[in-house]
C-alpha cells in the first residue's frame, strides 16, 4: 500500500517522506536569538523519540556551537507537541535560577502554552523573556501576530506529498523511496528582542 509520511522521518521504513527542514529552522531561530545577545536559551521540544523533536534540538545545538557556546543540556526539555506540555515546561523553565532569557519552542502549540506560563508569572514577552517557535499560523487566525517563527511551507508539503502518493498509485516515479526536505522561512516578529538589562 503506498504511504507518504509528512513532517517525520521513519527510521528503517521504506516509505516516501515530505517534511520541512526542521533542523535548519531551529538553527535560524537560535542564531537570531544569539544575534540579539541571548546566550541562555531554553528549548521546549516534543517527544524525544520523534524525529522532528530531535531535529529541532540538533539545530539548536548546532547554532550554539557555531556561535562558540556549548549547548546546555540542563536547558533542553522534552515533552509533547501540545499546549499543556508547553505550559508545564514553561513553568519549569521559569523556576530556574538564573532564568533563561529566551525560549525556543519546537512548535506553535508548545509556544502558546509557554506564553501562557510566562504571562501567568507576570512576565512580558519580549521585555522579560523572548519566545520563538517553529511553525506559524496564518495571520488571519491571529489577533496580534507577534511570534517570531520558522514557518514550514505547509501547503507545499501537502502538495508534494499528494503528488508522490498519486505517482505511487499510478506505479510511476522512482522505485526507491523519496525523501523531500523543503526549506523553512524565518519570520521575525515582536516576540524576540534583546535580553533584559
Amino acid at each position: 500500500m503506498p504511504v507518504v509520511v509528512l513532517d517525520r522521518r521513519v527510521v528503517g521504513g521504506s516509505v516516501d517522506t515530505v517534511r520541512g527542514d526542521s533542523e535548519q529552522g531551529a538553527y535560524l531561530l537560535v542564531q537570531h536569538l544569539l544575534e540579539l545577545g541571548h546566550t541562555r536559551i531554553a528549548v521546549l521540544s516534543g517527544p524525544i523519540n520523534v524525529s522532528t523533536a530531535a531535529d529541532r534540538v540538533a539545530g539548536y545545538s548546532r547554532a550554539m556551537r557555531a556561535a562558540g557556546f556549548d549547548a546546555d543540556h540542563d536547558l533542553i526539555y522534552f515533552g509533547e507537541f501540545s499546549l499543556d506540555s508547553g505550559y508545564r515546561l514553561g513553568q519549569q523553565i521559569l523556576m530556574l535560577d538564573p532564568r533563561p532569557t529566551a525560549i525556543f519552542a519546537a512548535n506553535n502549540l508548545i509556544a502558546f502554552g509557554a506564553s501562557r506560563a510566562i504571562r501567568a508569572a507576570g512576565l512580558r514577552i519580549p521585555d522579560d523573556l523572548s519566545l520563538v517557535t517553529i511553525d506559524d499560523l496564518p495571520v488571519s487566525m491571529l489577533i496580534d501576530p507577534f511570534l517570531t517563527a520558522a514557518a514550514q511551507p505547509a501547503y507545499e508539503i501537502g502538495r508534494r506529498a499528494t503528488e508522490l502518493l498519486l505517482d505511487r498509485l499510478a506505479n510511476e516515479g522512482p522505485a526507491a523511496p523519496q525523501e523531500l526536505v523543503l526549506p523553512i522561512e524565518l519570520i521575525i516578529r515582536r516576540s524576540s528582542g534583546p535580553p533584559p538589562a
